[in-house]
């Protein structure tokens, strides 16, 4: 962890209050860190084979859960204490999520992904009671799986090396009022306006093993991630006080997330003919925030693949003739 001590100020800033806001920052940029590293390596795909020259889409919306870990909260200055400044900051925060895949099929049982999600919270949206902010997140990435089994009624298994960049910001602010030392035995009443700002750039390099049965229409399946994870967040705080009895006083810290973290995966798909529905669950069982950190999502996946007529392999492994839908001259809607 990089910390920066930021000193800036005209009347009477406490370089004592400075450490602690910037200790505070590196308390922050390190849980978010570690959150948004398990964020990065949420990569589900559908357990459903696309075939060699076929392509496929899904949409998926969920939330997640991201701890902060409160144990680890640096100590501080008796003022800042007095005040509950460590109340201003969330035990934990949900976050929502959009994901859309658009895959397509390779040969030799395997398919390509490419992944974009989006993260855009709520007007006024609020980390705790005291904490409001804004702020948006968006991943890019892609996935290539092949998949194993699964033919005269046998459990299918597939394997999926993934990658995903994720980047954004966030916007915080809240206020406060009490007595803080200005240096020495002298203290002030302030009315400190506070506001904070957080950014970040994460990568996330991971493989998944999912085994899935398929029974009549359902399909549940059940399986385990691991993934390598790079990338740095920084944090900022900085109070003004309205009543100019005390400088300005602010902290910054960069943080990176811990190296490896792993997920225990699971959910269903339930297959119609006109949509195929999907939940599924991700909780983090290697990393900082084990047992704590987890994703959920439903969404659906298209019940027809978009491309060349020809035979489509069901999970089963028998072959049959896909009736086509000319679309384009050599292109096809193939229905499932």
């Amino acid at each position: 962890m990089n910390l920066e001590l930021v000193q800036a100020g005209s009347a009477s800033p406490n370089p004592n209050l400075d450490t602690d806001f910037t200790n505070m920052m590196g308390w922050m940029s390190g849980q978010l860190a570690n959150g948004l590293g398990f964020n990065a390596g949420e990569t589900f795909d559908p357990p459903r084979e696309v075939t060699d020259r076929r392509i496929e889409t899904d949409l998926s919306l969920g939330i997640g859960n991201m701890p902060f870990n409160k144990s680890q909260f640096p100590q501080l200055d008796q003022s800042l204490q007095a005040v509950g400044i460590e109340n201003f900051f969330p035990n934990s925060v949900l976050f929502p999520n959009l994901t859309m895949h658009l895959r397509a099929g390779l040969p030799w049982r395997s398919d390509f992904a490419f992944r974009f999600a989006d993260m855009t919270t709520p007007s006024s949206y609020r980390l705790s009671n005291s904490l409001t902010g804004d702020g948006q997140s968006n991943s890019i990435g892609a996935t290539l799986r092949k998949h194993c089994f699964g033919q005269d009624g046998d459990p299918l298994l597939t394997f999926a090396a993934n990658f995903n960049h994720v980047f954004g910001h966030f916007g915080y602010g809240t206020s406060f009022s009490g007595n803080l030392p200005t240096g020495g035995s002298q203290s002030a009443s302030v009315n400190e306006n506070v506001s904070g700002n957080l950014g970040w750039n994460v990568n996330s390099f991971g493989l998944n093993a999912i085994v899935s049965q398929k029974f009549g229409a359902w399909i549940p399946f059940v399986g385990v991630g691991y993934n390598y994870v790079t990338g740095l967040v920084n944090a900022g705080l900085t109070a003004i006080d309205s009543s100019g009895n005390l400088g300005p006083i602010q902290g910054a810290a960069t943080s990176g997330p811990a190296a490896s973290n792993g997920s225990v995966i699971f959910g269903a798909q339930l297959n119609r003919s006109w949509a195929n529905w999907f939940f599924n669950g991700e909780v983090e069982a290697i990393g900082p925030d084990k047992g704590q950190a987890w994703i959920a999502q439903t969404g659906f996946s298209l019940p027809f693949y978009i491309g060349k007529s020809g035979k489509a392999q069901d999970q089963k492994g028998s072959d049959r003739k896909n009736p086509p839908l000319s679309l384009e001259p050599g292109g096809v809607i193939i229905l499932q």
